[in-house]
């Protein structure tokens, strides 16, 4: 749908499409609307009591959002290696400017030398939780028989990856949501491509609604 048409749609929900007096302004309108996208993203990704399903519990709501999907791959010429700490070495992953959510996150780990590659995922830790995990000798993140799962944990910016010192990471694979662009008449009959256009009409409604109640 073009961003001129979605104005009018948002009007035309408003019934205020041939007032020229009462309907609101255009900074108004875009205002409802990018309000609507962002909380339409919200609801479908984590769900809600309406409709109780979030991002990829069903075909639907995979739809809702599928164009927001992204990925990004993280080697050694831009995730940073640190060996500061005796018990474990760090690598600084740095997400997009465009991340909002996280969905999938794989790694490629081998050993100090480079050899025995493996397919991985990581284990996700708190800030409060993961050095239970390094000094348990017991837990998957200690490199045995070629295998072991790197811990995460979250940053300002990003996150760090953490190992035993026995192996290294390759590689690692961030599937993630961006943001979506913002709704303006910069192109008004440019096309807006982040929804599809069944999606657009209830991201209008909503912000429909949200008007009308304020």
């Amino acid at each position: 749908m073009k961003y001129i048409k979605i104005i009018e749609a948002f009007e035309y929900e408003i019934a205020k499409l041939d007032d020229a007096v009462n309907k609101p302004s255009t900074d108004d309108s875009l205002f409802w609307l990018n309000q609507a996208v962002g909380k339409f993203v919200k609801e479908r990704f984590n769900g809600d009591f309406v409709h109780k399903t979030s991002y990829e519990q069903n075909e639907k709501r995979r739809t809702d959002l599928i164009k927001l999907f992204c990925s990004k791959k993280y080697d050694r010429t831009n995730m940073v290696h640190i060996k500061k700490q005796p018990s474990y070495d760090q690598y600084i992953i740095k997400y997009p400017e465009d991340f909002l959510f996280s969905l999938n996150e794989d790694v490629i780990i081998s050993d100090l030398e480079g050899e025995h590659k493996m397919d991985t995922c990581m284990f996700e830790c708190t800030q409060d939780s993961f050095m239970y995990r390094i000094t348990n000798s017991l837990t998957d993140f200690h490199y045995r028989y070629h295998r072991a799962r790197p811990l995460r944990i979250r940053n300002v910016d990003g996150c760090e990856l953490l190992t035993d010192k026995k192996y290294k990471i390759h590689e690692y694979t961030l599937g993630y949501l961006r943001k979506p662009n913002e709704i303006t008449l910069e192109n008004p009959f440019d096309e807006y491509e982040d929804f599809e256009d069944i999606i657009l009409s209830e991201i209008i409604k909503i912000a429909a609604q949200m008007y009308l109640e304020n």
